[in-house]
């Protein structure tokens, strides 16, 4: 048997250990009714703060920081002085600018009005009563001759509500997701459902609701009916994995308490939040089965019960706790994303997987130990810990296959490595949101088809401040930039409104040149109109209309026209005294798909850095810390292959996948160490060690990511793509962490084992060089 001189360190470090976990596990076996009284408390204390649990669609503050200087440009002083949403009645039939058809509109839109939390209400019918009103006194539908020459004087602010004789529209505004509560808008919502039956539309013609608040309201209420069924899902497939691969009961307190934790943290459930919650589940079964693998594999020694559940805790808790402790490094990356959905699924991820280890921990040895203690098991045969289970044997084999062809192994590794890293940088990043949903939804199915009728309603807004913007050289400025930008980039500009817009079409199409002309045409304007371009006489929007921009042209396309938008602001520079700058959601968004694609691979760095350091600092072996990260580096790579060639796309929850891979796959790394220096220290030689390691350990991690695997299986059936896709990269990349942890692994601890000794030399020579520096600087600064 060949032997290693730093054996006698790894059992002095082990006894050191287990002398403190020993207290530790015999704790737990005296004070049952004390673990299982704090678990009821706090899942007691958890149903309640889970009841707080708000959901959150796709909104804008999901996707940007509250404390960037985009968003706060985006929101105080863009949303706080016009931003409303917009819910959108869609009328069709044969003729919309009919009389009878505008009086129903016309009764839509009073009501309307008055209803709580409605910022103006912008029609056809409001057009004709106001133009009616001006000439008559008489706010109301005249006839249609009179109807007729109002819609034809009124130009641009008519084209805008009614396309043809066929299509009309109705806006009606409301506050933001940031000022309304859900409820809030959802009543919003049946109030106008409820209004447009009152409003009596004549036959034959067709009445739609679209809008985002109302597409919104439907993703949320899909995500609140599917999440219960796909957890649901989640948790048959799982308990179907344990009983084909390892039949134990689990412990899923941790979900439980992390949820509670929620509602007590106001973190919202959103669609990355929710895709946490497999691999909680998954992860925290992993710790479950590890102190049940454990304690089943000491009674199959003999072993007394209370040695038994003590010697466990010993030899399974500060592992497991290690490997949380690298998982959550991982996700702590994530809360380097300037992305908040990521920032929430890295904050869920942390704070589930501390709760499942305590439940693994506390929780669940309990269990075990008081249920075999009331129902002991048949004693098993002598020698059985020996013996091979089935799919230990199977990753024995594969382990012995990889250190024999260990060469053969590796460089297939690294080139696979290297292409797929190739590879990430050709994946494609899904810009547009609604492509995230199904695609049959009705609500989304409405906004296109509204969007088809009307133009894309992708925005890019032009903020300008003065101290007068009513001045009329000013309101030249924005005319003449507005004229500019529907000339020169009219491959991509569909449109401008701005306050202009309206005075020019209240004044027979001509701009005045008198200021006190201009104020009263303003004063005489719709408030809905008003409040929407002008905030007092210091601040006005232009409004440019690129249609479907986002959709059509990418992240890359979208950069360039924001560019070309600023590089127009700078050729046609306003005024003196004239600020303008650029916002908006498009300029939003294709920051965050930015901040995705440059962003990720930081993450994943990050990522390792902190895993290489943390196990460092644990271990203070150079080989130990290295172990666990070489293979993930590994499978990142191979997973850019899988993106590429299976078709997927980079979305908020797949540029999450580095910080997956090096969670999960660390952690099966790290226990697979663990359990390999154990068996090292106890045997002397390295090849025998890790033989016996791979049959002891490998069934456990077999299961473990079998049940990770269904879980997220379950993700796959989601009929919401953003998580079906995050389903699909996150087993390929459990297969790929479990196929490397049993090959690349097991080749590199081995080798790197045999080599500890010159490993240990290059230790010592850098220490040397590092001292004979530091003398010669110090020597140099003393003059010798």
């Amino acid at each position: 048997m060949r032997k290693f001189g730093s054996f006698d360190r790894i059992r002095t470090e082990g006894f050191i250990r287990m002398i403190g976990m020993d207290r530790l596990g015999a704790w737990i076996t005296r004070n049952p009714l004390i673990i299982i009284a704090i678990a009821f408390l706090m899942t007691l204390g958890s149903l309640h703060y889970a009841q707080y649990i708000e959901s959150q669609g796709m909104t804008t503050e999901s996707f940007v920081s509250k404390d960037s200087s985009l968003y706060q440009l985006y929101d105080h002083l863009y949303q706080e002085n016009f931003g409303s949403d917009g819910n959108i009645i869609l009328i069709e039939g044969d003729d919309v600018a009919k009389a009878e058809v505008l009086e129903a509109s016309l009764r839509l839109s009073d009501h309307m009005k008055k209803v709580e939390h409605v910022l103006g209400v912008q029609s056809i019918a409001d057009i004709v009563a106001d133009a009616e009103y001006q000439s008559s006194g008489l706010r109301r539908i005249p006839s249609q001759e009179r109807i007729d020459q109002i819609l034809a004087a009124s130009g641009q602010a008519v084209q805008a509500l009614m396309p043809d004789s066929k299509h009309s529209r109705m806006i009606i505004g409301m506050p933001t997701t940031s000022i309304l509560t859900e409820t809030q808008r959802n009543k919003l919502l049946l109030e106008i459902n409820n209004a447009v039956d009152f409003a009596e539309f004549p036959s034959g013609y067709g009445i739609t609701v679209t809008g985002d608040p109302s597409f919104q309201a439907a993703i949320v209420e899909m995500m609140n009916s599917t999440n219960g069924k796909i957890l649901a899902l989640c948790g048959v497939l799982m308990i179907v994995a344990l009983l084909l691969f390892f039949t134990i009961p689990v412990v899923l307190l941790g979900i439980i308490w992390t949820m509670g934790a929620m509602g007590l943290f106001h973190i919202k459930m959103g669609m990355t939040t929710f895709a946490a919650f497999p691999i909680m589940i998954g992860i925290g079964i992993d710790y479950a089965i590890q102190f049940h693998n454990r304690i089943d594999e000491e009674l199959g020694k003999g072993v007394p019960l209370v040695q038994a559940a003590i010697s466990t805790v010993n030899h399974v808790a500060i592992p497991v706790a290690v490997a949380l402790i690298v998982t959550q490094a991982g996700f702590v990356s994530l809360l380097n994303s300037t992305v908040p959905s990521i920032n929430d699924f890295g904050k869920m991820c942390i704070i589930g997987l501390i709760m499942c280890y305590l439940s693994a921990l506390f929780v669940n040895v309990t269990i075990l130990y008081q249920s075999e203690r009331r129902s002991p098991r048949k004693k098993k045969a002598e020698g059985h810990s020996d013996e091979s289970s089935s799919f230990g044997a199977i990753v024995q084999k594969m382990a012995t296959f990889s250190i024999e062809r260990w060469k053969p192994v590796l460089a297939l590794a690294l080139i696979l490595a290297l292409a797929g890293n190739y590879a990430d940088t050709q994946v494609p990043i899904e810009t547009d949101s609604k492509n995230y949903i199904p695609q049959d939804l009705s609500p989304l199915i409405d906004l296109r088809h509204m969007k088809d009728i009307f133009g894309g309603t992708d925005s890019v807004k032009f903020l300008v401040q003065a101290d007068d913007i009513t001045d009329p050289e000013n309101l030249e400025w924005m005319d003449d930039f507005s004229n500019y930008l529907l000339t020169s980039r009219e491959d991509r500009t569909e449109g401008t409104t701005s306050i202009v817009t309206y005075i020019k079409a209240a004044n027979g199409g001509e701009l005045p040149d008198d200021k006190t002309r201009i104020r009263d045409i303003i004063s005489s304007l719709s408030p809905s109109i008003t409040d929407a371009y002008l905030s007092g006489h210091n601040l006005a929007v232009i409004d440019v209309n690129i249609g479907d921009a986002q959709t059509n042209l990418g992240t890359e396309g979208m950069e360039r026209l924001v560019k070309s938008y600023e590089d127009d602001l700078a050729w046609n520079s306003p005024p003196p005294g004239i600020s303008v700058r650029i916002t908006g959601q498009p300029v939003l968004m294709t920051t965050v798909m930015d901040a995705l694609t440059s962003g990720r691979a930081e993450m994943s760095l990050l990522g390792l850095f902190l895993i290489f350091v943390l196990l460092l600092i644990i271990y203070r072996d150079l080989i130990k810390a290295l172990l666990p990260v070489l293979p993930m580096l590994v499978v990142i790579g191979w997973m850019g292959l899988v993106m590429l060639y299976g078709g997927l796309k980079y979305t908020p929850l797949t540029a999450t996948l580095g910080a997956l891979v090096l969670g999960v796959g660390s952690e099966y790394a790290i226990l697979m160490m663990e359990r390999f220096y154990e068996e090292l220290g106890n045997v002397g030689d390295p090849y025998e060690a890790m033989k016996i390691t791979a049959n002891r350990i490998g069934s456990a991690l077999v299961a473990s990511g079998m049940t990770v695997i269904f879980g997220f299986g379950a993700l796959i059936a989601s009929p919401f793509n953003i998580i079906s896709n995050f389903g699909v990269v996150t087993v390929m990349s459990v297969v790929l962490a479990l196929a490397t942890t049993f090959t690349v692994f097991v080749v590199l601890a081995i080798r790197m084992e045999v080599q500890r000794e010159v490993f240990e030399n290059a230790k010592q020579d850098l220490k040397k060089a590092i001292a004979l520096i530091s003398n010669q600087s110090w020597r140099k600064s003393n003059g010798n």
